[in-house]
């Protein structure tokens, strides 16, 4: 269902590969009829999408009209940058979610509380795209702390471990960008769930034994106040890989993002369905994932 919502819209945007192919200028209406011919592009929407998926089952992605490589091998040289950049930002936001989360429930109403609730709705409500440009001026542009773009300097390092260092310098700016979005969603879900695990009757009896306040807090609370968040991790993949493809294209970070932005402009569909669906299956695959961490963390569930 994804696929054929996907090759469709895709199909009726406006734009012809033909044009996009060759150029504009100095075209003729033969030519175009060629192209588009060759490539099964003057056939119906539905027997395109026919001969696409015959070949998909097969495990052929096709042939990019622009580059003529593989779509799978293209794909193959931009997943693990995204996967890089993705997962970066959400173990780190993950982390701070979950401190900041459990000192703001545990101290409701307190002065930590309220500066971190302020600082979480002011990440929620920035838009990432400003963050990332903002960022740029600052640490790139004025201060000249991190690099502008790309995911390593063009020389020659001394040893791998400069070259590896290089690199985590570029890292820095696309990820915190999301991070700082992320967190600020993550938090607040945290914080919530927190506080509402806090006023169960198991927790008062808890104290009443006199465990320690820490065992209550961290063996008691937090686990079972990580379930809705272990859920929405799963769910989030798609809001993760959405706002990556931003700040891939800004930091012209070579993922995923960047590529489908790249190739959507001259209108190359195979590469477009091919990205297009290992995305689909990247956010399924999470989601399933969240489905079986979620029993993990609750003993209660168990699937049959």
């Amino acid at each position: 269902m994804i696929t054929v919502l996907v090759f469709t819209l895709i199909h009726i945007a406006p734009g012809d590969p033909a044009i996009a192919m060759v150029g504009r200028h100095g075209l003729s209406k033969e030519i175009l009829e060629k192209l588009r011919t060759d490539y099964g592009l003057d056939q119906p929407i539905p027997v395109q999408y026919l001969i696409w998926v015959s070949k998909v089952v097969q495990g052929d992605l096709g042939y990019s009209y622009v580059s003529k490589r593989p779509v799978i091998t293209m794909i193959g040289e931009r997943i693990p940058y995204t996967l890089e950049l993705m997962l970066a930002a959400e173990f780190i936001s993950i982390a701070i979610a979950v401190i900041l989360g459990v000192i703001a429930a545990v101290k409701h109403y307190s002065l930590a509380d309220a500066v971190a609730s302020v600082g979480a709705l002011v990440g929620y409500s920035i838009p990432t795209f400003w963050v990332a440009l903002v960022g740029l001026l600052v640490f790139s542009f004025h201060l000249g702390w991190l690099p502008l773009s790309g995911v390593i300097t063009p020389t020659e390092f001394p040893s791998p471990v400069h070259a590896f260092y290089d690199h985590l310098t570029h890292l820095v700016l696309p990820a915190g960008v999301l991070v700082l979005g992320w967190t600020a969603y993550l938090f607040r879900m945290v914080r919530s769930s927190m506080l509402e695990v806090l006023r169960q009757d198991y927790i008062t009896t808890a104290r009443a034994k006199g465990l320690r306040e820490r065992i209550v807090i961290y063996k008691h609370a937090l686990r079972n106040a990580l379930l809705p968040v272990v859920t929405y991790l799963g769910y989030s993949m798609g809001f993760l890989l959405s706002g990556a493809a931003v700040i891939e294209y800004i930091f012209a970070w070579p993922g995923l993002g960047d590529f489908l932005v790249t190739i959507a402009n001259v209108r190359d569909y195979p590469t477009m369905m091919g990205a297009g669906s290992i995305i689909a299956i990247m956010v399924l695959l999470a989601n399933l994932c969240a489905d079986i961490a979620y029993a993990v963390v609750d003993p209660r569930i168990r699937y049959d």
